[in-house]
């Protein structure tokens, strides 16, 4: 009667067991709470059992080569790297690491796959330093955007949501998808999210239970170049203009770095401090759009 692993219990004389929620796990019977992934983590389901059950950004960096030495693992940020590393390894994800403390100085973006056993190494030179600053990215290998049309196939994710195999997509209406049994969404005018058929002869297909992004959708990061969110209407009450129109305002912006066939508030051109966009106001060329800017304290990382 006890709650098994994965499940936590509020009352202790007669337990009501309830599945951990996605993004927490537990390994130990009748628990009164679940244990939280790390910052930027997330699980493929609820009712997760072990710590290896949370997907998200992970980096290892070692002060001896070959990954040897003393070693740490990052999931997040780490604005001052207490040692010069001479190895790392990209697990999962993508960080921005740059060379000096608290995000200074030069900067580059790392993807999994991406490992370096010597980063003095002029002859397989990988990276030109040795980070001393680090933060993980919004990466679509562990959530996706919009109709997830463009999210990467990943091999965390190659089951539906109740737990049916992918088939391969080579062996299906989809082949574009790729050679792999990983969750996709090559029909995104059918489908609203990332799906696969399954083995299961009475289920042809299912969604997955890939999360959705929260940043860069609710809220922008940076200066908003790559926010994609909805948010249609000026700080000072305007109306957005259609970016592929020039009415009433002519402009170069019609598509490309998120612009296209909508009225949202973007920032195509980079070259302004946040999502703006032209007005349907004669007399009000442009004005910002203030979806907000993304906190890890107020927005979460995914979308349940």
């Amino acid at each position: 009667d006890e709650c098994s692993q994965g499940t936590f219990t509020d009352t202790v004389e007669s337990p009501e067991c309830t599945p951990c929620a996605m993004g927490f796990f537990n390994p130990i019977r009748r628990q009164r709470k679940c244990l939280q992934c790390p910052v930027k983590h997330w699980t493929r389901s609820t009712g997760s059992i072990h710590p290896t059950d949370c997907i998200g950004p992970i980096m290892t960096m070692c002060d001896g080569t070959n990954m040897t030495g003393n070693c740490t693992t990052y999931y997040d940020v780490e604005l001052s790297v207490p040692f010069t590393a001479q190895s790392l390894e990209v697990k999962a994800g993508k960080f921005k690491v740059c060379s000096g403390k608290k995000m200074y100085l030069k900067c580059e973006m790392i993807s999994y796959p991406f490992r370096v056993d010597d980063v003095t190494d002029d002859v397989t030179r990988q990276l030109s330093f040795s980070p001393l600053s680090l933060e993980s990215d919004i990466d679509d290998s562990f959530c996706y955007e919009n109709r997830g049309e463009e999210f990467a196939p990943t091999r965390f994710y190659n089951a539906t949501i109740n737990g049916h195999g992918c088939k391969n997509w080579m062996d299906t209406q989809h082949p574009e998808a790729g050679d792999s049994t990983y969750c996709a969404n090559p029909d995104p005018k059918q489908k609203s999210e990332p799906w696969c058929y399954t083995h299961d002869p009475a289920v042809e297909w299912e969604y997955c239970s890939v999360p959705k992004c929260v940043w860069d959708f609710e809220c922008y990061t940076g200066t908003g170049f790559e926010y994609r969110g909805t948010l249609a209407r000026t700080e000072q009450g305007y109306t957005c203009q259609n970016w592929q129109s020039d009415w009433p305002h002519p402009h170069s912006y019609h598509r490309g770095n998120g612009a296209g066939d909508h009225n949202y508030g973007r920032n195509p051109g980079n070259n302004e401090r946040a999502p703006w966009c032209f007005t349907t106001n004669l007399f009000k060329r442009w004005d910002y759009v203030n979806p907000g800017r993304c906190s890890r304290d107020k927005f979460p990382f995914y979308k349940e």
